[in-house]
């Protein structure tokens, strides 16, 4: 239920938020920041920064990937506190670091990218294939949607992701408008 949730809200953000930023005359980094920073999922981010310009796009993808990248830190401080909990009953508990491969590539291809000079038709078929998997990420979430879920449980079953996209737009816009 909340993969389908999260993937009808992503849909239309990715839909809406470009043109929001466009009538709001919000520049392009400030339409990839909002939009990088608001939209759940990924693809959708990343594929709504890129519908506004190119270089929002950029911007959005650098954010969003940001905000993933932070999401195993602060799951690694939230697992010690819940450890250190647990630690005055039952002794030392340890947590492994283990960070997804997607993260330590999207660090390793940046610290890459700003030591070394890329050639053009390397980034040139970096950006190519980059839009081919975009596309095929889109499509993969939408395959895998089952909207009906969404019928089935009625609109208070979606109400905090409701709650939690709307809350994520307001904050990621202030945040926007201050840049």
């Amino acid at each position: 239920m909340t993969l389908v949730g999260i993937t009808v809200a992503s849909a239309l953000a990715m839909t809406l938020y470009p043109v929001l930023a466009a009538q709001l005359g919000l520049t392009d980094a400030q339409a990839g920041f909002l939009i990088g920073a608001s939209i759940h999922d990924v693809a959708q981010a990343i594929g709504g920064g890129f519908s506004f310009s190119a270089p929002a796009g950029e911007v959005a993808t650098i954010v969003k990937l940001t905000r993933v990248a932070l999401l195993a830190p602060m799951l690694m401080l939230v697992g010690l506190w819940l450890a250190r909990s647990k630690d005055d009953a039952a002794g030392k508990t340890r947590i492994p670091l283990r960070l997804p491969w997607f993260i330590l590539g999207f660090l390793a291809i940046a610290a890459i990218n700003s030591l070394v000079a890329i050639p053009k038709p390397v980034t040139d078929g970096a950006a190519t294939a980059a839009q081919a998997l975009l596309l095929l990420a889109i499509v993969a979430t939408a395959m895998k949607a089952r909207l009906h879920l969404l019928l089935d449980q009625g609109w208070r079953s979606f109400a905090p992701i409701i709650v939690a996209t709307v809350t994520s737009f307001l904050l990621s816009l202030g945040a926007a408008l201050l840049l």
